[in-house]
């Protein structure tokens, strides 16, 4: 059943996403830290972070928002003053990544319109469920689509895969080089 999320299981979020995220070259608690800051980052003051669990497990989670919901700032303001100049300009540079994608997304959406912040699988085949429940909700409040924004990080191909229309595919230069393209790409799937 989709619950709340639970801000205790951060914890267990930056445990499984630290190694698919980290910063090469940085330091493992350094590398949590900055996991951290992007899921806080894609939490939003609304009632739309929801979770799955099983056996108290978390399986997984979907953040969500809708245009000028606003984020609580006040964790990660803490965590720069006691960063060193090196790791506050990553924490920065991803800070800017992640609210430019999140500024595009919202540029697609109307006011009858969600978007889907941060989703996580943790667990095999919870990744349908949860976005299965979640839009359910969204539908029951009105909302029409569903956006997303993702990277080449993610299996892109899963949202192809689930009824997600292409709307924009792009190269994102600072963290490219030459060998090798960072793809973003902005989704969007009618509620039914």
């Amino acid at each position: 059943m989709l619950q709340q999320f639970d801000i205790n299981n951060i914890p267990q979020l930056v445990e499984r996403l630290f190694p698919l995220w980290k910063v090469d070259g940085a330091e493992d608690s350094f590398n949590k830290l900055y996991v951290e800051m992007i899921i806080r980052t894609n939490m939003h003051e609304n009632k739309m972070q929801f979770q799955l669990t099983e056996e108290n497990q978390l399986c997984a989670i979907a953040f969500a928002a809708v245009k000028n919901d606003i984020n609580d700032s006040t964790w990660l303001d803490f965590q720069l003053e006691k960063l060193n100049e090196t790791e506050r300009n990553s924490f920065m540079t991803g800070q800017k990544y992640l609210q430019m994608m999140e500024e595009r997304t919202f540029a697609y959406m109307t006011e009858e319109d969600i978007k889907l912040c941060l989703f996580v699988s943790i667990k095999k085949g919870y990744g349908k469920k949860i976005l299965s429940e979640a839009a359910d909700c969204f539908k029951k409040l009105g909302y029409k689509n569903i956006y997303l924004w993702t990277d080449g990080e993610c299996n892109v191909q899963w949202y192809f895969d689930n009824g997600y229309e292409l709307l924009q595919e792009d190269i994102y230069e600072p963290f490219s080089t030459e060998d090798f393209k960072y793809k973003t790409y902005i989704f969007r799937k009618k509620i039914s």
